[in-house]
């Protein structure tokens, strides 16, 4: 990297809005998934057990998407493993605070209980990449004198 200018500001900038795009996109890829799951098993399960596995998989997309922004390979197994779990569960709390304080859907709006609500999508991708650019700064800021 170039010292001095601004790319040591440019960079970590351009990698959170990457990591937020692929976030949102993996995140609604995750819902599809988990929506095809629930179909494939056959719904055998309480309404609230298929609405979890639904935000789980929104969240674990979101999370795999904020982690790539940040991804850094170089380090040992163990730190990669504890920053792909510390990514995933803010992709995942995100979800669920998307879903908290989300649009308001009526309960029985097109005769489903829970409809797709799309600020979890959007909550997964910012719950993510929060924890991602933070764990990425931290890493940058320890590495700078290097």
């Amino acid at each position: 990297m170039v010292e001095g200018g601004i790319y040591p500001f440019l960079i970590p900038f351009a990698r959170t809005v990457a990591g937020f795009c692929i976030a949102v996109m993996l995140g609604i890829c995750g819902g599809w998934v988990a929506i095809t799951f629930n179909h494939m098993v056959g719904f055998p399960w309480d309404l609230e057990v298929h609405r979890n596995i639904y935000i789980f998989g929104i969240g674990m997309g979101g999370g795999i998407g904020a982690y790539f922004g940040w991804m850094h390979l170089s380090v040992k197994w163990y730190l990669i493993a504890g920053t792909i779990m510390l990514v995933l569960a803010g992709g995942v709390f995100g979800a669920y605070l998307g879903l908290e304080y989300g649009e308001v859907v009526e309960p029985n709006y097109l005769g489903r209980r829970y409809t797709i609500d799309n600020m979890m999508h959007w909550g997964a991708a910012i719950g993510g990449i929060t924890v991602a650019t933070a764990l990425g700064l931290y890493n940058e800021v320890k590495n700078m004198g290097r």
